[in-house]
């Protein structure tokens, strides 16, 4: 996908998202070919070329917000009743029976409608964790790349996989070891792309250690290591894990993974609620980073994160939405706030201002995820911007406007643009029906939870 220039003058405020948390009034930014030229406050230059000039009177903007951790599929089960009061392992008791007879054109789907939302609120960047590859599925990863095409989005397709059968997975849910490994590094070998400004990368991503083989993660590990790609997976997400570990392997899962290998920098682990003291050290010490999934960790009910002292060990933390069930929606600016709140509720009100919570959605995010050319407002980073509106509705009156994008009820984009190109322009896609698409969506996912029941 290659990348247009763009040239927006009369920004209102521009978030830089750099190390001094900069934030220029009346601004004007250049970007050429897809990556950023120059910025800077004050007369802009003249431009020459191709340029398509947009004009940010009444906006703010920030670098496109990157989402650490997600499933996509689960779109198709939002406030399903019989898990929607429950906790993470009986609410998967339920989920998991829905996705036996899913196929590829449900995961398209999905997958376009899950990043309209993030989209909608300031994502450019995706990380997904599809785990999920029922018998007679087989071009799951190629059906999400080809969605993230349609949409415009940068794309990083977390290879998921499931090799131990137990109450909550059942043996359609399963592939052989062979079979995942195999696939997981033809993906790789064909998709994945680490250039700078890349839209397409692949991750290797064993569900959680109690889901999957010592040797499946043993080996994911040497894959990972062997191709320089992301390693990622769910760990210390609730205390019924970290028993059920002890219990089944003898350890609590972050160590059982890091004697399996996971003692890489490219790793992160989605949640990370319950680490204790000496797991903290660890992953300082390996360079092993956490997902924040604050909405998730509410919903079912499983804990608060530690993130000011992730971030004070140094340990790399970016915020991620989570499956669109157990969050239950996709809105990226909303899920930094809440990251922001359960920081003040554990740690007090000044653990975090609205400005390190945009870093949590930027370029701590970029970095979490192995991404040095996203998450920043910088001369030769990608121009990824989402520019909101400077005042609306909930925040009407507010004296500082850049703080009241999270102060403030959430919003979403004004205008949304990925490698210089206009994804969505006032307020709606550019290229995309989404009304077309919330019909398609809504009647798939009715057709996923029938099917699943009738045929069982």
């Amino acid at each position: 996908m290659s990348g247009s220039s763009i040239f927006i003058t009369d920004i209102d405020f521009l978030v830089t998202a750099d190390a001094d948390q900069n934030v220029l009034a009346g601004a004007w930014i250049l970007a050429i070919d897809g990556f950023i030229d120059s910025f800077g406050v004050g007369t802009p230059p003249e431009v020459e070329g191709r340029v398509r000039t947009l004009r940010g009177r009444g906006r703010i903007l920030t670098p496109g917000f990157v989402n650490t951790h997600h499933h996509l599929y689960q779109n198709m089960a939002r406030a399903y009743t019989p898990g929607n009061n429950l906790p993470l392992l009986p609410w998967l008791a339920h989920m998991n029976k829905l996705w036996r007879y899913f196929r590829e054109e449900d995961l398209h789907t999905c997958t376009r409608l899950g990043l309209a939302e993030l989209m909608m609120s300031g994502a450019t960047t995706v990380a997904d964790h599809h785990y999920v590859f029922p018998e007679g599925a087989t071009d799951m990863t190629v059906a999400q790349f080809d969605a993230a095409e349609i949409m415009g989005a940068r794309f990083h397709a977390s290879r998921g996989s499931m090799n131990v059968k137990s109450d909550l997975i059942s043996d359609w849910a399963l592939q052989d070891e062979e079979t995942i490994l195999t696939e997981t590094e033809q993906l790789i070998e064909k998709y994945h792309d680490s250039t700078s400004g890349s839209y397409r990368q692949i991750i290797v991503a064993p569900c959680a250690a109690t889901s999957c083989s010592a040797s499946l993660l043993e080996r994911s590990a040497a894959l990972a290591k062997k191709h320089h790609v992301g390693l990622h997976t769910h760990c210390g997400e609730t205390v019924a894990e970290n028993d059920f570990s002890v219990e089944k392997l003898g350890l609590r899962p972050l160590d059982f993974l890091l004697e399996r290998g996971w003692d890489y920098n490219r790793a992160w682990l989605a949640h990370g609620i319950h680490f204790n003291d000496e797991e903290l050290s660890q992953l300082s010490q390996y360079g092993i980073g956490v997902a924040h999934c604050p909405n998730a960790n509410m919903r079912l009910g499983s804990g608060i994160c530690r993130v000011p002292e992730l971030i004070k060990q140094g340990i790399k933390v970016g915020v991620g939405v989570d499956g669109s069930a157990s969050n239950d929606s996709g809105h990226m600016l909303a899920e930094l706030r809440q990251a922001m709140y359960l920081a003040r509720v554990r740690y007090g009100a000044e653990a975090m201002s609205a400005l390190d919570t945009i870093d949590l959605g930027t370029w701590r995010a970029a970095a979490l995820i192995g991404r040095e050319d996203v998450g920043k407002i910088e001369t030769g980073l990608c121009a990824d911007f989402a520019l909101f509106p400077s005042e609306e509705l909930y925040s009407n009156g507010a004296e500082n406007v850049v703080d009241a994008l999270l102060i403030c009820h959430a919003r979403q984009v004004s205008e949304l643009i990925v490698g210089g190109s206009v994804r969505i322009e006032n307020g709606q896609f550019v290229e995309i029906d989404l009304i077309e698409l919330q019909t398609e969506h809504k009647e798939r996912a009715a057709k996923v939870r029938s099917r699943s029941f009738n045929r069982e």
